[in-house]
């Protein structure tokens, strides 16, 4: 199989930094396989929000104690719609406190700032040769200009210091790729991985996705021992998933939000020539509360969007993380209610997901937990995305009646149910 994850070509989609979309789609040609969130604007600044608390929760220090015995019921119990499968993978919530609903905002790089982010980490990963004034350019629509039907990607230092910030600042080459958005580091490669194969494009390709035939893939925690060879040697899973995580706990570069620690959850691994390269999942951690992990592809929504963290990270040696793309560990995260210590139990929302499911559907749970998913709403007149994390229930699944692969989420305050489909 081979993998081609999400390559933008031909124009520049709107994204936020989880990967929920906007309805606003910019029809630019020649973008260079740039991808573009969308920065904070009056419309989506935090804001007050209201719940319907359930009035079945359980205070969180209580219900750790019964989870396990609860997770062995959930398991045992014949469900109408709904069964777990014989490996389903439930997560324990061991580092769970509170939980509360937080907006998830976006804070811009100063023009300064981001000319230094970006010259640093030319140093770091060797690339300190490269001639910023012919290679820094912005997409953040300033001082674009129109050829035909393409557009022409201004360069930085053509305008200095005549810009908002530094949103959209990025370098693409065959040497290597950055990207700045509104949080700090959004997409990087440095190079390496087009450079053993041998490729003549741009170094972004290697931030977006893996080249090579996928030879495996599953949960870190229970690949963790397997052993590939990469460019430089053999490397365990575990290692270079801890390597990853440590990357993105220094920060990229600025410091994570306070409560934000980084978990590495999903590898994959892929052909590099006749080597091997890993490509990870990762997500965030807030308070002891996971994110739910969204890979890129294609997925349908019904009426709302909603996800989780997007991040891919690509490791083909010991000493570095090769690539990555992403949303950033510093995002601001603003709480919009008071956090709450009780939650509703995993059996009253499976009960409550089965009752939602229509009479046909016949749904198998493969992994379960809870998790923030991130719901999203766009401004139909600034096109400004407002995401919002909201604790839940997290299952992910399948509809065995048409093979239709599905993740739904249970809000663990209010009861509601949310999904969408994927590939």
């Amino acid at each position: 199989m081979k993998r081609t994850g999400l390559l933008l070509l031909g124009f520049i989609c709107v994204f936020s930094m989880t990967g929920c979309r906007s309805e606003i789609e910019r029809d630019i040609a020649g973008s260079g396989d740039m991808t573009v969130d969308i920065p904070s604007t009056e419309a989506n600044r935090p804001k007050e929000f209201t719940i319907d608390l359930a009035p079945d929760r359980i205070p969180l220090a209580e219900y750790r104690d019964q989870y396990e015995a609860e997770v062995e019921k959930v398991l045992e119990t014949e469900y109408d719609r709904l069964r777990f499968s014989e490996d389903c993978e439930l997560s324990p919530i061991d580092g769970a406190e509170t939980v509360g609903i937080y907006q998830l905002g976006s804070e811009r790089l100063g023009v300064d700032e981001s000319i230094g982010i970006i010259e640093d980490w030319l140093e770091e990963v060797g690339h300190d040769e490269l001639d910023l004034k012919a290679e820094l350019r912005s997409v953040s629509g300033e001082h674009c200009v129109k050829e035909g039907t393409d557009w022409e990607w201004p360069l930085v230092y053509d305008y200095y210091p005549d810009w908002e910030s530094g949103f959209g600042f990025y370098i693409n080459t065959n040497a290597c790729h950055i990207q700045l958005l509104s949080n700090g580091i959004y997409s990087m490669s440095d190079g390496s991985i087009t450079a053993y194969l041998g490729l003549d494009g741009h170094a972004s390709s290697d931030a977006m996705r893996a080249d090579g035939e996928l030879v495996d893939s599953g949960l870190v925690a229970q690949k963790g021992e397997d052993v590939w060879e990469l460019t430089d040697g053999e490397m365990s899973v575990a290692e270079a998933a801890e390597l990853v995580r440590e990357y993105f706990e220094a920060g990229t570069p600025r410091q994570n939000t306070d409560g934000v620690s980084v978990d590495v959850p999903w590898v994959e691994v892929f052909t590099l020539n006749d080597k091997y390269e890993y490509a990870f999942q990762v997500r965030r951690i807030y308070k002891g509360v996971p994110f739910s992990y969204v890979d890129w592809g294609p997925r349908t929504y019904y009426g709302y969007e909603i996800g989780g963290d997007t991040k891919r990270a690509y490791v083909i040696r010991h000493d570095a993380v090769a690539a990555f793309a992403g949303y950033s560990e510093a995002q601001p995260i603003e709480p919009l209610m008071e956090e709450q210590t009780a939650i509703l139990p995993l059996q009253d929302a499976v009960e409550r997901l089965d009752d939602f499911l229509a009479d046909k559907v016949r749904l198998e749970v493969g992994k379960a937990g809870l998790a923030y998913c991130v719901y999203c709403e766009t401004d139909t007149e600034t096109g400004a995305v407002t995401e919002t994390a909201i604790p839940c229930w997290e299952f992910e699944s399948v509809n065995r009646t048409n093979d239709q692969f599905l993740t739904f989420y249970v809000n663990v305050l209010s009861g509601e149910v949310y999904y969408y489909e994927h590939g």
